[in-house]
């Protein structure tokens, strides 16, 4: 079996405050892609919505009441996300599917190939989205790049927390209080969203949180790869 990766990009780093595009970070991740095209068979990269979606959905939601409209919203920006990552990367061999059976055919189909993605599902984060890539090819971890090094032990908004470098799904869900058949709130501000880490736990898929400063101190996505926590079974 070949060796694959699921890359999770939050929209959190993918736009500054001002909502500007974070040009550096996408330097960073085609300098990566153009080395891991070499080293693996299957890579997936997808993207979350951020800043940038919570942004349009709030001017919108008042007058909006349907949820299923205001989450279709929120996921055509994270494919929109997608769709600029993929010309940044400048491979004409990237696929971009429009629904999750064309991501499954395609993953199936083709033994080596790059699938780069938004929210493909009304109703799930971009988190699952990356879950269930992961499930597809067998892939037994998620690499999420968000804004954050690690996960905390405690709400950084409110205190300064100590690093977790590793801790188990069930201790994960007693740390956000996480109970079964807790659904997703979308833009709730979570390392990893609710019906994700109960995918994951139950598939016995890893994610590893990354990123935050170290986005801009190591010099490459493989460096940054390297330093986080990881949740698992």
């Amino acid at each position: 079996m070949g060796k694959n990766i699921v890359l999770k990009v939050g929209g959190s780093v993918m736009y500054d405050s001002a909502l500007n595009v974070n040009v550096e970070l996408f330097k960073k991740i085609k300098g990566w892609y153009l080395r891991a095209i070499n080293e693996y068979n299957k890579i997936i990269i997808v993207t979350g919505g951020g800043e940038l979606s919570r942004n349009i959905q709030k001017k919108v939601e008042g007058d909006i009441d349907d949820e299923n409209s205001l989450h279709n919203i929120a996921m055509s920006v994270t494919q929109t996300n997608a769709n600029m990552l993929a010309g940044y990367l400048e491979d004409p061999n990237i696929f971009l599917p429009k629904k999750i059976g064309d991501a499954y055919e395609y993953l199936l189909h083709n033994e080596k190939c790059t699938l780069v993605s938004g929210g493909l599902k009304i109703g799930w984060s971009t988190d699952m989205d990356s879950a269930v890539f992961a499930d597809m090819i067998d892939e037994n971890i998620v690499y999420k790049i968000s804004n954050v090094e690690y996960i905390y032990d405690k709400d950084p908004d409110i205190g300064v927390g100590n690093p977790i470098k590793e801790i188990k799904w069930l201790e994960y869900f007693k740390l956000f209080n996480i109970h079964d058949g807790q659904n997703h709130i979308a833009n709730k501000s979570i390392p990893i969203d609710v019906n994700c880490a109960q995918f994951c736990s139950r598939k016995d898929i890893s994610f590893f949180i990354c990123g935050g400063s170290n986005l801009v101190q190591r010099p490459n996505i493989e460096d940054v790869l390297k330093e986080g926590t990881l949740v698992h079974n």
